[in-house]
């Protein structure tokens, strides 16, 4: 109903995966060439992980695209909720394999000859698995053995396992210790950065027929972004309804207090208005970053230079242990991901114990898993190697109180003394 007043021919935040509307970060392409690159040079196992909503689904759809038009036989199981048998019946339909009989050794040895007379032909066959966090141990394993079908060269079968950060931890366990080796190539998808955010948008309008007119005030890009945390699905959610209260009271281009109305709605800023401002302390002293020596920390319940509260703890400073996801790229661009905890946060930043090695100006990206706020940051300095692993400091760009809105943190709310040295 708003597409005239906006001046578009379509709805350019549908929630359907529609390929045309993926929108080519730097790491989206990043993540679409890994995948490319994996198939076309038949590495087996490729693995695809992304937090909930950024762009998984999507991007899959867009490498099926290309492969249905180089010719490439695809098998799409996006339902992971199925019994062993169930999967196989699903994947040969979907390939498009006749086969009368359902006991296991003739389907696969069914199977197995579809794929040769493939290979000795010169095509490749591609098996896509979305929301693999959701497959039980058993099958995994049997899509493991499905690799086993091979040349004495070249594997028959590729296949990508695409799910939520939980698919990693799941394929750490012990009993999956044989697939987890068998991954040849890990790609990721993650949250847009707050200039993506504005391309994204700009690019689904364009794409949905926008004349050029300005549909949404650069106030409200920017409040969409701080709202959606950078996560596709919650900015396309957010932006539609945007547009639909925009048209309803007739205003173009759509302002920022819309946006903050829309976010109230759906209770996306419960979390910003609820957390109270911690106050701001640097890790450094005389405003300038201090490099904390080997095994030292940030100082739990000692004074600093006249700072702190009537406790001894730094001002500013809250102790408090929370669940982290945090992504980053180590040697030779490879992408990992690991969950942490922290030790000690404040609104520049926090202190965790990381067992994956990082150095310091390394960039990471970090998730709050107590309310799925995600914030760049780097690495500011590194503590001693103990057995759980090394403290690591970190620091946002900017001051971010709202990444630490939890229970925890609003149960012990600054003074007014720590508020001043803000």
């Amino acid at each position: 109903m708003y597409k005239t007043y906006f001046g578009l021919k379509e709805n350019p935040f549908s929630i359907n995966t529609d390929p045309r509307y993926l929108y080519m970060t730097q790491r989206t392409q990043q993540a679409l060439s890994c995948l490319a690159y994996g198939i076309e040079s038949r590495k087996g196992f490729i693995l695809l992980t992304g937090e909930v909503g950024t762009g998984k689904t999507t991007l899959l759809n867009k490498l099926l695209e290309s492969l249905h038009q180089q010719g490439v036989a695809t098998a799409f199981v996006f339902n992971a909720r199925l019994t062993d048998s169930q999967f196989f019946d699903y994947m040969l339909a979907d390939f498009g394999i006749a086969c009368k009989s359902r006991m296991k050794s003739q389907v696969l040895f069914t199977l197995h000859q579809w794929l040769l007379n493939r290979y000795q032909a010169g095509e490749q066959t591609v098996l896509v698995v979305d929301e693999a966090q959701n497959l039980s141990r058993q099958t995994l394993e049997e899509i493991r053995l499905l690799t086993n079908m091979e040349t004495s060269t070249e594997k028959l079968l590729h296949i990508v396992l695409a799910g939520q950060p939980e698919l990693e931890k799941k394929l750490d366990q012990r009993e999956l210790r044989q697939l987890r080796q068998r991954i040849a190539l890990r790609a990721q998808t993650l949250p847009l950065t707050a200039e993506e955010t504005c391309g994204y948008i700009l690019e689904r309008l364009r794409i949905a027929g926008s004349n050029g007119e300005p549909v949404f005030s650069p106030a409200a890009i920017e409040a969409v972004h701080r709202h959606a945390r950078g996560i596709p699905r919650v900015t396309n959610m957010i932006s539609e309804h945007a547009l639909v209260r925009g048209f309803l009271e007739q205003r173009k281009p759509v302002p920022a207090e819309i946006v903050d109305d829309v976010a109230r709605d759906f209770k996306l800023d419960e979390a910003e208005e609820s957390a109270e401002p911690a106050p701001t302390r640097r890790f450094s002293n005389s405003g300038r970053r201090r490099k904390q020596a080997p095994g030292n920390k940030v100082r739990r319940n000692s004074r600093t230079t006249g700072e702190g509260d009537s406790a001894g703890q730094p001002a500013g400073i809250t102790q408090v242990k929370l669940p982290l996801f945090v992504y980053g790229y180590g040697p030779e661009n490879t992408p990992f991901y690991e969950q942490a905890y922290t030790i000690a946060t404040n609104v520049r930043g926090g202190l965790i114990c990381m067992q994956t090695p990082v150095q310091p100006g390394q960039r990471l990206l970090i998730t709050n898993k107590e309310n799925e706020c995600s914030q760049e940051c780097v690495v500011e300095f590194l503590g001693a190697r103990l057995a759980r692993g090394v403290d690591v400091g970190f620091e946002f760009s900017e001051p971010a109180p709202q990444f630490w809105a939890t229970r925890q943190i609003q149960a012990a709310p600054a003074s007014e003394d720590q508020q001043a040295c803000a």
